[in-house]
């Protein structure tokens, strides 16, 4: 009985989504793909662009491929830098922001603090020093 139970309702299942599949969904289906072919025609008709280098040998491509992966490849890791710099900026402003609202204490970035915890106070020390320059 119940699996009498399970296959009827699988078929009620299956007969609900042909339903709602109807041919306007299908429809829109193929417009999207005749989008896709439109914009991929477009790209084969674009202009050849200026040629602005060109190499004397297989040698001289290996070369200047080499350099290019290399410049690609610091981009790229410049990129994934300046987003984590970016992101430990914003929580040093709220770090900053949380410090002064709930103390009233602004943290003075180039000088140095000591936090006492037995005297529950915090001194400033000074100036930080520079590294020294070899």
């Amino acid at each position: 009985m119940r699996k009498i139970v399970a296959v009827l309702m699988l078929v009620m299942f299956v007969a609900g989504l042909v339903l709602i599949c109807d041919s306007a969904a299908f429809a829109a289906w193929g417009k999207k793909n005749d989008a896709e072919v439109e914009a991929q025609e477009e790209v084969a008709d674009a202009p050849e662009g200026k040629v602005v280098c060109a190499f004397k040998s297989d040698e001289q491509m290996t070369e200047f491929e080499q350099l290019y992966v290399s410049k690609q490849a610091t981009f790229g890791r410049m990129g994934v830098l300046q987003a984590y710099f970016t992101m430990e900026q914003s929580n040093l402003t709220e770090i900053d922001r949380q410090m002064n609202d709930k103390f009233g204490f602004k943290m003075d970035p180039n000088k140095m603090y000591d936090l006492n915890r037995e005297k529950k106070e915090i001194r400033e020390l000074g100036l930080v020093t520079p590294p020294a320059q070899q």
